[in-house]
C-alpha cells in the first residue's frame, strides 16, 4: 500500500469534518454526554472515588451516539454527491481507499477523545487526586472500543448513499456487541455468562480498574481487522462481473461470504487462545488491580485435581461506606481468574434483593443481603446489599456470607482457594479452659452458647478440634491455642505445661483483666460452674500453678498490674481512657525504635493493634530455661502502671473505676513475644527429652473477642470520619499460622488496596460539617443545661413545700406527694418541649448542611458540562463566520440576501 495515497485520503476526510460547524457541534454532543455520564449521576459523589466507573457504565451506548455520526459520511456521501467514481478512478486501490477513510475517522474520533480526557481529568483534580495510570488506561479502553465501533459503522455506511439511513445502520450494527452485556435479560445464566464475555461493556470492564490486557486488545483489534475487510469487500463489489444479478456476481458474492465467515472463525480463535494465555499489565499508581507476588506463588503451587468455582453475589450499587469492597472484591476475582486460566472459574452475579440472583444465592449457599446505612444527598437510608462468595472444588466448600469492610478480601478469596483445594487440612486444638472458645452451654437459658467469632474465622482454613486437659495431652497438633490458661485446675495445668515442654508449637493468651470477655482475670479466683451454682454450691474450683508454665518458658507474668499508655489516634472517639493501649509506628522513638518487631512475619507489616487493660512481659529465667526471647509487640515510653486493686470501685458489686491511680514509668512495655529454646529442651520437670519449646505468648485476650471482630468487620466509619486500622484478627491468625509453620497468608492478611477518594471535595463541605457539628454540640449542652435548670426548680420547689408548716405529718407526706406528682407532670412536659425545640433546630441544621453539600455537587456537575461546551462553541463559531466570509469572497452586493 502506498502511504503517500493513504495521507492523502486521511487528510481531505480530517480536514473535511473539522470544517464544518456540524462536525464541532457532534464533538460538542460527545464530550457534554461524557461529562453528563461521568459526573451528574448522585452516585458519582456518594460512592466518593475519583475514577470514571459512572462514565464507564454508559459509554458504548453514548458512542452508540457518535460513532454513526462520523462514520455515516464516509461513504454514502461520496455516493450522494458522486465523488465515489472520482475516487475510485484515482490510482489507489479499494484497500488503501479504506484505510485511509478508516483512519480519517479514527483522527476524529481521537481528537474528540483526547477533548473529552482534558476536561474531565481538570474535573477530578479539581475534585481529588486521581490516579493518573487508572485514568489513562481508561480512556485508552475508551479508545479501542471507538476505533472497533468506527469499524463497524463504516461497514455499515458502504450499503447506502443516504446519509440518515447510514447513521440508523451504524448505531444497528453496533448495538448487538453493546446490548450483549444484559444477555441475562433473555438467556439463561450460563449461557449469558459467556455471551456477555463478547460485549464491548465486559471487555471495557479491565481497562476501567487498570488492567491493561492483551486479550483486551487482540478482541478490539480483530473486531477492527474483519470489518476493514468487510469494508474493502463491499467497496469491491464494482468489480464483481455481471453485478448482483448475474452468475458470476453470484459466485463472488458466496466466495467473499466464505471468505469473510472464516476470518470470523479465525479472529474468534486467536480471541480465544490470547484470553488462555493473556498477558495484563496493572497501569494504576496504588497497584489496586495487581496480585500480591505471595498470591501468584500459593496460587500456581496448587495442585488443582480439580476445577475451582467461585461464585460471588454482588450488588450492583452500594453505599460509599462499601464501594471500595465492592470494587476490590471485582477487580481481585478478575485478577484471580485470569492468574488460573482454566483451573478458578469465576462467575459474578449482579445480585438484587428479590432477584433470581438472589434467591440463588440464599437456596444454595445460605447468602443472604445486609442491611446497611446510607447516606445519599443528606438523606438516611436502610438498604439490604450482597458482597457474598461461595468458593467450592468438588464436594469442598467455602462459603464467605458477606464481605465487610475490614476484611482483606485478596486474602479470605485465596485462603478460599487454598482450602477448598487441601486434601487434608492442618489441625488446630483449642484448649479448654474457663474461657470456652466454642460457647458452652448455657444452664439458665437452656441453649447452647455462641462461639467466639475466631472459632468461625479458623474453621475456614483449620480442622479444629477441642483438645481436653484432664488427661495427658499426648496427640500433636499442628499448633494449639490456649487462651487464659490460668483457669485450669492443677491437674490440667500440668498437661498442659508438659504438652508445651513436649515441643507443641502453641499460642498462649493470658490476661490479668479481661476487659471484654466473662473470664477470670490471671490473680482472680475461678468462678464455680452453672451447675453448681443452680444447686447453691458456690465454691469455686482451684487454680493450678501458672508461674510453673512462666518459668519452663523463661518470662515474667505480671498478673497484679495493667498496663496504660497515654496515646489516643482517634481524638474523636470519646470515653477511651490510658488503659486502651494503642500500638502503631507512630509510638517510635529513640528507645523503641520499632513497635512491631519487623524482623518477624508475625508482626512486620501491621498498622494498628489496641489492647485493652493489657498486662506486660518480662524476659526472665531465660537462662535457665534456655529460651530466646523475641517480642513482637511494644508499647512506647508514654507509660503508666496500673495495680489490678485500683481498677475495682468499693462497694456491693465491683465497678470499673474510670480514673484508677495511674503511676507514670515511662518504660516500653512488651505485650506479644515469641519464646523459643536456645537449644533443645532437656525436659528434666516436664517430660519429653530433646524437645524444642515453640510458643508465643500475648499478654491480652481481648484480642479474640466478639467486639474486636466487629470492629474489624466494620473497617472504616467514613460518616464519622473515623478510619480505623486495627489488625488485631490478622495478629491472631499470623501467630497460629507462624507456629504451625503455614507461611503462605502472613502478608495477605496486611495487604490494603487504597483507591483515591475526591479528598478536595470533603475538603470543601468539612467546614460546613465542622461548623454543623459545633452547633449541634452547643444544642446538646444548651438541652442539658436547660434540663438541669428545670431539675434544680423542680427541687427546689420540693424542698420549699417540705419546709412548710403543716397541721400533722400525714397532710404533709399527702400534699408533698400530690405537688409532686403535678410538678413532675409539668417537668416532663417542659423537658417534652425542650426536646422538640432541640430537634427542630437539629433538624434545620442537617437540613442546611445537606443543602449546602448539594449546592457544592451541583457547582461541580454544571462546571464540568458547561466549561468543555465553551471553547467547542467558540472554535465552532469561528469557523462557521469564516466559512461565511469566504463564500461570499467575489460576489456583488446586489446578489447577497
Amino acid at each position: 500500500m502506498s502511504t503517500h495515497v493513504i495521507y492523502a485520503i486521511f487528510k481531505r476526510n480530517f480536514v473535511s469534518y473539522f470544517a464544518n460547524p456540524l462536525g464541532y457541534l457532534f464533538i460538542l454532543v460527545f464530550v457534554v454526554l461524557g461529562a453528563i455520564g461521568a459526573f451528574w449521576s448522585p452516585r458519582f459523589f456518594s460512592l466518593n472515588l475519583a475514577n470514571l466507573d459512572q462514565l464507564t457504565a454508559v459509554f458504548p451506548w453514548i458512542m452508540l451516539v457518535f460513532v454513526p455520526a462520523i462514520t455515516m459520511g464516509i461513504w454514502a456521501e461520496e455516493r450522494r454527491e458522486g465523488t465515489d467514481e472520482l475516487l475510485l478512478t484515482a490510482p489507489a486501490s479499494d484497500r488503501e481507499v479504506v484505510t485511509g477513510k478508516y483512519l480519517a475517522a479514527v483522527g476524529i474520533f481521537t481528537a474528540s477523545l483526547l477533548f473529552s480526557l482534558v476536561c474531565n481529568y481538570l474535573v477530578l483534580i479539581s475534585l481529588g487526586s486521581p490516579d493518573g495510570g487508572l485514568f489513562l488506561s481508561t480512556y485508552f479502553g475508551y479508545w479501542l472500543v471507538g476505533i472497533a465501533m468506527l469499524a463497524v459503522g463504516m461497514a455499515a455506511s458502504f450499503l447506502t448513499a443516504n446519509l440518515t439511513i447510514a447513521y440508523i445502520l451504524g448505531a444497528l450494527f453496533n448495538v448487538p456487541l453493546v446490548g450483549l452485556i444484559y444477555a441475562e435479560a433473555f438467556m439463561n445464566p450460563g449461557t449469558a455468562l459467556a455471551v456477555k464475555a463478547w460485549s464491548f461493556g465486559e471487555r471495557l470492564r479491565d481497562f476501567a480498574s487498570g488492567v491493561v490486557t492483551l486479550a483486551g486488545v487482540v478482541y478490539f483489534a480483530a473486531i477492527v481487522v474483519v470489518m476493514l475487510y468487510l469494508s474493502m469487500v463491499l467497496i469491491g463489489r464494482r468489480h464483481w462481473w455481471g453485478g448482483w444479478s448475474g452468475a458470476a456476481g453470484w459466485k463472488a458474492a458466496g466466495h467473499y461470504a466464505a471468505r469473510f465467515m472464516a476470518l470470523v472463525v479465525t479472529a474468534t480463535a486467536l480471541v480465544f487462545l490470547v484470553q488462555r494465555f493473556d498477558l495484563r499489565a496493572d497501569t494504576t499508581a496504588e497497584r489496586t488491580a495487581s496480585l500480591a507476588r505471595e498470591t501468584r506463588q500459593l496460587i500456581r503451587g496448587i495442585d488443582f485435581t480439580r476445577p475451582v468455582q467461585i461464585e460471588a453475589f454482588v450488588s450492583p450499587a452500594v453505599p460509599e461506606i462499601y464501594a471500595q469492597t465492592r470494587l476490590n472484591l471485582l477487580n481481585t476475582l478478575r485478577e484471580l481468574a485470569a492468574l488460573g486460566g482454566g483451573n478458578i472459574e469465576v462467575r459474578e452475579n449482579a445480585t438484587e434483593p428479590l432477584s433470581e440472583a438472589a434467591e440463588l444465592a440464599e437456596r444454595r449457599y445460605g447468602i443472604t443481603p445486609r442491611r446497611v446505612t446510607a447516606t445519599v444527598r443528606g438523606t438516611i437510608t436502610q438498604e439490604p446489599i450482597f458482597l457474598g462468595v461461595a468458593v467450592t472444588s468438588g464436594t469442598n466448600e467455602v462459603i464467605l456470607p458477606f464481605i465487610d469492610r475490614g476484611i482483606p478480601v485478596e486474602y479470605e478469596l485465596v485462603r478460599s482457594i487454598a482450602t477448598v483445594t487441601e486434601q487434608e487440612q492442618r489441625r488446630l486444638g483449642v484448649l479448654q479452659t474457663d474461657a470456652d472458645l466454642f460457647g458452652g452451654f448455657d444452664m439458665q437459658t437452656m441453649t447452647p452458647g455462641q462461639p467466639w467469632p475466631i472459632i468461625a474465622e479458623l474453621e475456614k482454613q483449620y480442622e479444629v478440634v477441642r483438645v481436653d486437659p484432664s488427661e495427658p495431652i499426648t496427640e500433636q497438633y499442628d499448633v494449639l491455642l490456649a487462651v487464659q490458661p490460668s483457669s485450669l485446675g492443677p491437674e490440667e495445668l500440668e498437661h498442659f505445661v508438659d504438652a508445651v515442654a513436649g515441643g507443641q508449637p502453641t499460642a498462649i493468651f493470658e490476661d490479668p483483666f479481661p476487659a471484654f470477655v466473662p473470664v477470670p482475670g490471671t490473680s482472680m479466683p475461678r468462678r464455680a460452674p452453672q451447675q453448681m451454682a443452680m444447686f447453691g454450691m458456690q465454691q469455686p474450683p482451684p487454680k493450678g500453678d501458672i508461674n510453673r508454665l512462666w518459668r519452663l518458658l523463661g518470662l515474667t507474668f505480671n498478673d497484679a498490674q495493667i498496663v496504660a499508655q497515654a496515646y489516643n489516634p482517634y481524638p474523636m472517639v470519646g470515653g477511651l481512657n490510658e488503659e486502651f493501649v494503642f500500638i502503631d509506628d507512630d509510638l517510635a522513638d529513640d528507645e523503641v525504635r520499632h513497635p512491631f518487631n519487623p524482623e518477624s512475619r508475625i508482626s512486620a507489616g501491621l498498622q494498628q493493634l489496641l489492647f485493652p487493660y493489657p498486662g506486660s512481659l518480662i524476659r526472665q529465667y531465660a537462662a535457665e530455661a534456655n529460651t530466646d526471647f523475641t517480642p513482637l509487640v511494644q508499647t512506647g515510653t508514654n507509660t503508666f502502671a496500673v495495680q489490678l486493686n485500683d481498677l475495682m470501685q468499693m462497694g456491693p458489686v465491683g465497678q470499673l473505676n474510670p480514673n484508677p491511680r495511674r503511676i507514670p514509668t515511662s518504660t516500653p512495655y512488651v505485650l506479644a513475644a515469641h519464646v523459643r529454646s536456645a537449644a533443645p529442651n532437656p525436659g528434666a520437670e516436664n517430660g519429653a527429652d530433646g524437645a524444642e519449646v515453640n510458643a508465643v505468648v500475648v499478654a491480652d485476650i481481648d484480642a479474640l473477642s466478639r467486639q474486636l471482630f466487629l470492629l474489624r468487620e466494620q473497617g472504616d466509619i467514613p460518616e464519622l470520619g473515623l478510619h480505623f486500622n486495627f489488625d488485631n484478627v490478622p495478629f491472631v491468625l499470623n501467630v497460629l499460622d507462624k507456629l504451625a509453620g503455614d507461611d503462605r497468608f502472613l502478608e495477605l492478611r496486611v495487604r490494603r488496596p487504597r483507591y483515591r477518594t475526591l479528598t478536595r471535595l470533603e475538603e470543601h463541605t468539612s467546614d460546613a460539617r465542622r461548623a454543623a457539628d459545633r452547633t449541634r454540640e452547643a444544642l446538646h449542652e444548651k438541652f442539658e443545661q436547660a434540663e438541669q435548670q428545670e431539675r434544680d426548680a423542680f427541687a427546689k420547689r420540693i424542698a420549699d413545700l417540705q419546709e412548710r408548716e403543716f397541721a400533722d405529718e400525714l397532710q404533709m407526706i399527702r400534699e408533698v406527694a400530690m405537688a409532686r406528682g403535678e410538678w413532675e407532670r409539668r417537668l416532663e412536659i417542659r423537658l417534652e418541649q425542650l426536646a422538640q425545640e432541640r430537634d427542630r433546630e437539629l433538624t434545620a441544621i442537617e437540613r442546611e448542611l445537606t443543602r449546602q453539600v448539594r449546592r457544592v455537587q451541583d457547582r461541580y456537575k454544571m462546571l464540568a458540562v458547561v466549561l468543555p461546551s465553551l471553547p467547542l462553541l467558540f472554535v465552532g463559531m469561528v469557523v462557521f463566520i469564516s466559512r461565511k466570509v469566504r463564500e461570499t469572497e467575489g460576489v456583488s452586493r446586489s446578489r447577497l440576501r
